[in-house]
């Protein structure tokens, strides 16, 4: 209703001090083919022009509008920690870090700010399942997905960080989502798991037909004990096939039009995601995949510019939703199929 997402927005805006941020800024963004005018470099998503500035520029200036809200109402100034989760590929740490430098870490403090990198992983030919080869004869190596980032988080100590600023939960927002603060979404997603004490939240929207994104879904399945598990999940765009997803034709629509499309874009609650990313087993990397529907581009080992079709074990950062399952000792719906 109209007042509920009242009430959340502003506890939202109450519970602004409780709130801190993540965003996962390391993708490598091979289909931007974004490149520096003057050297010919390839660079890295973060670093690519809207509006005039930076994606990267765009997310802080999206968060101090918030901040900005929480002065204006309540007359505190409130500085939000900000978790950045980069990688090698494309000098991306680098060029963030030099970002962050250029413009005075945003005003708010170099304290403010966490960085760290998550590792590459190797890349395989699709067609023939060899490894690339870089110019230096080592595999080609990429970015394995955010899903890292909960494993991460624990590795580096993000989460203690983030219990010593005082928060409780954050957004977790991925930097290609540009309008995602166009509107008051993010502030009622964050407000709704605060309220109501939720582990984690996504955001999401219709699904155009056609678009590199998972979608999210009720899943339901029984366990070992006989216990029916409820829970959203996210299945990404590459695993369509294998769950009989189809893409829509114009003699016949499509389960994907019934289901809204994944934003990255989170709620987590600190405390539940540290216990996934600490987990000593397969659930602190959650969601994993072989991507085979990606054209990688890289430097080959004799020092060519190439482009391939290629092949990487991702994890997706949403996928944690898979360690918040209901348990029920009966079976919810008899209309639901099984996965």
């Amino acid at each position: 209703s109209v007042g509920g997402y009242s009430i959340c927005i502003s506890s939202c805006t109450v519970g602004n001090r409780e709130l801190g941020e993540i965003y996962p800024i390391g993708g490598a963004g091979d289909r931007l083919g974004l490149v520096d005018s003057d050297t010919g470099e390839s660079l890295p998503a973060a670093l690519l022009p809207y509006c005039g500035r930076s994606l990267l520029e765009g997310l802080m200036r999206d968060l101090q509008a918030r901040e900005f809200l929480h002065f204006k109402i309540f007359g505190k100034q409130c500085i939000t920690p900000v978790a950045v989760m980069t990688s090698s590929v494309k000098n991306n740490h680098e060029h963030i870090v030099s970002i962050c430098e250029r413009l005075e870490w945003f005003g708010r403090g170099r304290e403010n700010f966490r960085l760290f990198e998550q590792p590459l992983v190797p890349v395989v030919n699709a067609e023939d399942g060899k490894w690339l080869i870089s110019e230096s004869l080592l595999p080609v190596g990429k970015p394995g997905g955010h899903g890292a980032i909960w494993k991460l988080a624990c590795d580096r100590g993000i989460f203690e960080w983030l219990y010593r600023h005082g928060r409780k939960g954050a957004t977790v927002r991925q930097v290609s989502n540009v309008v995602a603060a166009t509107d008051l979404t993010l502030m009622a997603l964050a407000g709704i798991g605060l309220r109501h004490n939720k582990k984690l939240g996504f955001a999401s929207c219709e699904r155009r037909p056609g678009a590199t994104e998972g979608v999210n879904v009720l899943i339901e399945k029984q366990n070992f004990d006989g216990l029916w598990e409820y829970g959203i999940t996210c299945i990404e765009y590459t695993e369509f096939e294998k769950y009989g997803i189809s893409e829509p034709t114009s003699t016949n629509g499509s389960l994907q039009a019934s289901y809204p499309a994944n934003t990255n874009i989170l709620y987590v609650d600190l405390q539940a995601a540290q216990e996934v990313g600490s987990s000593k087993n397969a659930s602190c990397l959650p969601g994993i995949v072989l991507n085979l529907k990606k054209a990688v581009s890289y430097v080959d080992h004799m020092g060519f510019e190439c482009s391939a079709a290629g092949g990487r074990l991702e994890c997706t950062m949403q996928n944690i939703a898979d360690n918040f399952m209901n348990t029920y000792s009966y079976r919810c719906s008899e209309g639901i199929e099984s996965m």
